[in-house]
């Protein structure tokens, strides 16, 4: 089901930009994206915006109809689709979309006004990707229990909260994964860096926008949020389809310090359950966890952050071996 733009189409020459937004639920965060998205120092007919809502209720869509009256000469579009997670919502929007670059925006998130004027300054020469600047929310605090995005420079996942493809360049991305959990309050992901290492694969470059700025919301979660890291089961699949991102894993097979701190534990604790050597081989382990930057614990106190995070860790490494498993690759 798709809604017509606040204007005909047809009387439109082809923009410079399409800002396109995958949306599910989350109607109070989606009207502060597409505020902040029609708010850009560009003038209207250089840019639209195309909201693609996969909701099972109504509230998106009347959020997005209530304004286009706000949206004065850009043009904003609203489409409707079952849903499949992210991917499939940003290539439907890009398919429909006009613009010579496609800018992808999560509807958790708002760009600064000059966002998508310094995302397309970035393109030159053979680029077809441009990664720009995610913080976190100024005016949000931050804490362990919160959710969000910070991309202060150029990294292999391409997150596509805040991303900009040549539109020429999106034939080779192919048909984007489905999301494993495509109706949870957050998808398992990984989509988005497959559709960018797709696209380099085929010559095209990428750069980093520092002045392409976007807020990330910061959102509370529960205590079974944070130890339960969902994305964990997903990245050796990712790992398997884009094997360059293994150069940005530890040692190549293990996720960060803290994880190959924890397998050389628990290969301790399996090999010599009965001596003090599984407790060497912990050691590790604990220095990573305690010995990371922390606002909130000091001193002796870091020592607690081991026990705090050591549940967490072990359900992450229970996610990564199943993972593994299921994706016949090693990553852990």
């Amino acid at each position: 089901m798709s809604k017509p733009p606040n204007r005909p189409r047809d009387t439109l020459s082809p923009p410079d930009a399409s800002v396109v937004i995958p949306a599910y639920r989350r109607p109070v965060l989606l009207r502060q994206a597409v505020r902040s998205a029609l708010a850009q120092d560009m003038a209207s007919d250089r840019f639209e915006v195309i909201v693609v809502d996969s909701s099972p209720d109504e509230e998106n869509a009347r959020v997005v109809e209530s304004l286009m009256a706000e949206a004065g000469a850009v043009s904003l579009t609203l489409h409707r689709k079952a849903p499949e997670g992210p991917g499939p919502s940003r290539m439907l929007g890009a398919r429909r979309a006009r613009g010579r670059v496609i800018a992808f925006l999560d509807s958790d998130c708002q760009p600064t006004p000059g966002w998508l004027a310094a995302g397309l300054a970035a393109f030159a020469g053979d680029t077809g990707i441009v990664q720009g600047r995610t913080l976190p929310h100024p005016d949000q605090p931050l804490g362990v229990f919160s959710r969000y995005v910070r991309i202060e420079a150029e990294n292999p996942r391409y997150e596509a909260a805040n991303v900009f493809y040549l539109r020429d360049c999106l034939a080779a991305a192919g048909e984007p994964a489905k999301d494993l959990t495509p109706t949870d309050e957050r998808p398992t992901g990984g989509e988005d860096a497959l559709m960018a290492w797709r696209v380099k694969r085929q010559g095209w470059q990428s750069t980093f926008a520092a002045h392409a700025l976007v807020y990330h919301e910061v959102v509370p979660i529960s205590v079974w949020r944070w130890l339960y890291e969902k994305r964990m089961f997903m990245l050796p699949w990712l790992a398997r389809e884009v094997p360059e991102m293994r150069r940005e894993f530890f040692l190549h097979y293990f996720v960060d310090p803290a994880q190959a701190g924890l397998t050389l534990l628990l290969v301790g604790v399996m090999l010599s359950p009965w001596s003090p050597l599984w407790l060497s081989c912990g050691i590790p382990y604990v220095l990573v966890r305690a010995v990371e930057p922390t606002r909130t614990l000091h001193g002796i106190r870091r020592v607690a952050r081991v026990l705090v995070y050591l549940p967490r860790d072990l359900l992450s490494f229970g996610l990564l071996l199943l993972g593994s498993i299921r994706y016949r690759t090693l990553l852990l």
